[in-house]
């Protein structure tokens, strides 16, 4: 009795789901209140292209660079929480959605995590001295941060030409003189006097000169009165 094997397909390996991206990412620029700068955009763009959630990743890169692309901030590590950013108005994500957003942002080099700090990657929180991983903090990508500062530095041209400008549309108020200095009494010289000088509050000033030493008091006049009648009495 002969056997006859069926002949059946061979499994074939399953393929991931791949997103069709046979349609051209071309994301607006105008949407919300912030742009990233041109050299920036177009390079994150490009490299978002081929992955599944790009619209998210872009959407948090956008939302990172208006915060953390400031010339302050530029050269400071960030933390990205998840949960904190889930659900916002201004970002429209999910929590897995910026989740995959910040692994896909890493995968094109436009954010980099930053050196973890030395010690615990624990630190206790709250009263009871819970033990919580520290989060992780991240930079903007080597070839992203330069894009950033040269933006900040063009800003800054502009703002200082435009501040140059309105300075010198004003123009300088040239001063006259004015017809009351013509009709001002001249100021006198110092060596002159006044008549002014001889008057005070109370009246005007009387001159007293000094009192001669030859001039008697009344007591010597009394004592040469009494010694001539001393001598009229004892001559009688």
């Amino acid at each position: 009795m002969s056997t006859v094997q069926p002949l059946l397909p061979l499994p074939r390996p399953s393929r991931a789901r791949v997103r069709n991206l046979r349609r051209p990412f071309t994301p607006s620029r105008t949407a919300g209140p912030y742009r990233l700068p041109h050299d920036a955009w177009d390079r994150l763009v490009s490299a978002l292209a081929p992955a599944r959630n790009r619209d998210a990743a872009l959407a948090l890169a956008v939302f990172l660079g208006r915060f953390w692309s400031t010339p302050n901030r530029l050269v400071s590590a960030f933390p990205i929480d998840r949960r904190a950013l889930a659900n916002r108005l201004d970002l429209g994500l999910t929590e897995a959605q910026v989740r995959g957003a910040v692994r896909a942002l890493e995968n094109v080099g436009f954010l980099d995590r930053a050196l973890p700090e030395k010690g615990s990657a624990y630190r206790a929180v709250g009263p009871a001295g819970e033990l919580h991983r520290k989060p992780v903090l991240f930079r903007f990508g080597g070839e992203y941060a330069p894009l950033f500062v040269a933006a900040n530095n063009r800003a800054a041209a502009a703002r200082g030409g435009q501040g140059r400008s309105r300075r010198q549309i004003s123009p300088v108020p040239v001063s006259r003189p004015s017809v009351a200095r013509g009709t001002a009494p001249s100021l006198k010289s110092p060596k002159s006097k006044s008549k002014a000088e001889n008057k005070v509050l109370m009246g005007e000033v009387a001159i007293q000169l000094p009192k001669s030493h030859l001039q008697k008091s009344a007591l010597d006049s009394a004592l040469e009165r009494w010694t001539k009648a001393f001598e009229e009495s004892r001559r009688r």
